[in-house]
């Protein structure tokens, strides 16, 4: 009977517990944007705000369910379609929506298809989010 209830604790932790699989991207924020009334990129950084910090910040991207997870991205109560999966010719892709008093939107693109460990990506959100995702 120990045994029994021993096998029920471990699959109910294994379906409870954030599982990270070998496919999951990990990513780490270099830069933050925003456009400026006259459309122009400008910078974040530096400029005393939330965002001040954010360089050098990670975040999990869980690759089948398109779930971001860290300090300044996260999307986990949102509407998430994994529009591309990726893959060695092209980016994966993922829309986040989310309707909560007004719409919010993320859009993320991470080009896979580059070569080398680090792969570019870019989160455009009510500011513009890039850096590197690696596996």
């Amino acid at each position: 009977m120990r045994n029994y209830f021993a096998l029920l604790f471990v699959i109910l932790a294994s379906h409870t517990a954030p599982v990270f699989a070998e496919a999951d991207l990990y990513c780490t924020i270099t830069g933050v944007s925003d456009i400026t009334a006259n459309g122009n990129m400008e910078a974040l950084a530096g400029k005393k705000n939330y965002y001040e910090t954010a360089v050098g910040a990670e975040f999990i991207v869980q690759r089948e369910k398109g779930m971001m997870a860290g300090r300044f991205v996260d999307n986990t109560s949102w509407k998430i379609n994994v529009i591309d999966a990726g893959s060695a010719q092209q980016s994966y892709k993922a829309l986040s929506t989310r309707s909560s008093g007004r719409v919010q939107s993320q859009f993320l693109e991470i080009r896979l298809q580059d070569k080398g460990n680090k792969k570019p990506f870019v989160l455009l959100a009510a500011e513009i989010l890039h850096g590197y995702c690696t596996q």
